[in-house]
């Protein structure tokens, strides 16, 4: 009889182990949520669009273990490097508005007049991002925060700043104000991982077929054994077993169990958690981030200013405030005239007869006290039957996820390469 292994979290991590493990062993998935997927989440609109709401695009030199699942659930990429890549900056105030589009294969959009501005303004950023880098590698940011490391780049301001700025809003589904308290090493770090260097410049592109198709690949060979609105009271650990808890007293018995939810979750669920688990676990946050779908374009820029992502800020007394606007007209497979955009952290009036979604997704907070756990995190596993895996293992992307949900099922006994 192979061991039974429970998977708490149905997520791309646990997702992820469940189809890497399902072949040695007895895998059960238990999921709070109705659905599969965590933070990736397609939607069927009313008019028929199948739009990912979420996550959305990719690039397979820096998420090579993401890429290589996808190749083993028969998905290949098909989308052209920076398909899609363009945003556009508009303060809610004044108005003033920058459109800046990367796509080379729409070369009349990039040398339009109203793109001028906005990329020597890129330029300027990706300049800084490099120098900080540079100075990063060189431990010049060791002990300070973002707000502290700004002095060393004095070319990253103003209107300049904004375009830095926003752009790892998206990168960490984190605010202006949350990132400036940021470790600098971290955000810069972040920053090479998303956009490489001089030497190795990194090429995104969006993903070639909508997230709930490698969400049902993956949960394809343990679909019997999914538990959707699981309602998980404790799990303990007692004599080399593993109990599984419900809230309605009943018990299940397993070998092993895999945390693949978010931390401060797993320290809640675990009885008599070890003092490093309490140390590792508790240093982390999270926060509720809200996302609403809808079509009220009274807010936004003129559309041929739309890129694939619009920032609208505020700016008042120092404080800087933006929400996340995507267009899903950019993505593969929706329309070009969509009207649907998706707005996290609203700063805007919505009209109520637009929004067709709205759904609070949870996401990591990365703080002096949360980031300096990232290293010594995956000593936690294989401690009495008890593993642990999820984006929080790196910089919060897909690839963290996937990567500690392999590195777990190695540890296992899965076979990767």
């Amino acid at each position: 009889m192979p061991q039974k292994i429970a998977i708490i979290g149905g997520g791309v991590a646990g997702l992820t182990t469940g189809y890497l493990l399902s072949d040695s062993y007895d895998v059960t998935l238990f999921e709070k949520d109705n659905r599969l997927g965590g933070n990736v989440y397609t939607l069927d609109t009313k008019t028929g669009e199948a739009i990912d709401i979420t996550v959305f695009f990719y690039s397979p030199m820096q998420y090579p273990n993401f890429f290589k699942l996808l190749l083993k659930l028969g998905i290949k990429s098909t989308t052209r490097p920076m398909e899609g890549c363009s945003q556009s900056f508009q303060n809610l105030k004044t108005k003033q508005a920058y459109y800046l589009n990367c796509d080379p294969m729409r070369i009349t959009s990039t040398l339009h007049p109203r793109n001028f501005r906005a990329l020597f303004y890129q330029g300027i950023v990706f300049w800084n991002y490099y120098k900080g880098m540079r100075m990063n590698n060189e431990g010049k940011f060791h002990g300070l925060i973002l707000k502290e490391a700004l002095r060393f780049l004095p070319g990253l301001k103003g209107d300049v700043l904004k375009m830095a700025i926003f752009p790892i809003c998206i990168m960490t589904s984190m605010l202006w104000d949350e990132l400036m308290e940021a470790p600098a090493e971290f955000v810069f770090n972040k920053i090479e991982k998303q956009c490489g260097s001089i030497k190795k410049f990194v090429s995104w592109r969006l993903y070639p077929c909508k997230t709930r198709t490698y969400v049902e690949k993956l949960a394809a060979p343990i679909r019997e054994k999914i538990i959707l609105n699981a309602n998980i009271k404790s799990v303990s650990r007692f004599n080399g077993d593993v109990i599984v808890k419900m809230a309605d007293e009943k018990e299940q018995t397993f070998d092993k169990v895999i945390f693949a939810c978010p931390a401060d979750t797993a320290l809640k669920l675990l009885e008599q958690p070890t003092d490093e688990e309490k140390r590792l676990l508790g240093a982390w946050k999270y926060k509720d981030g809200l996302v609403i779908v809808h079509t009220d374009k009274s807010s936004y820029p003129s559309e041929n200013l739309w890129g694939l992502y619009s920032y609208l800020y505020t700016e008042e007394d120092g404080k800087i405030n933006t929400s996340i606007n995507a267009h899903y007209r950019f993505q593969k497979g929706v329309p070009r005239n969509s009207n649907y955009i998706g707005t996290q952290h609203p700063n805007i009036d919505i009209d109520k007869n637009s929004i067709e979604f709205q759904k609070v997704f949870r996401t990591p907070i990365y703080d002096i006290n949360s980031t300096e756990t990232i290293k010594a995190l995956p000593s936690l596993n294989a401690q009495m039957g008890t593993y642990f895996c999820g984006s929080y293992f790196g910089y919060g992307l897909h690839e963290d996820a996937v990567t500690s949900a392999i590195n777990v099922s190695k540890m296992l006994g899965a076979d990767w390469d």
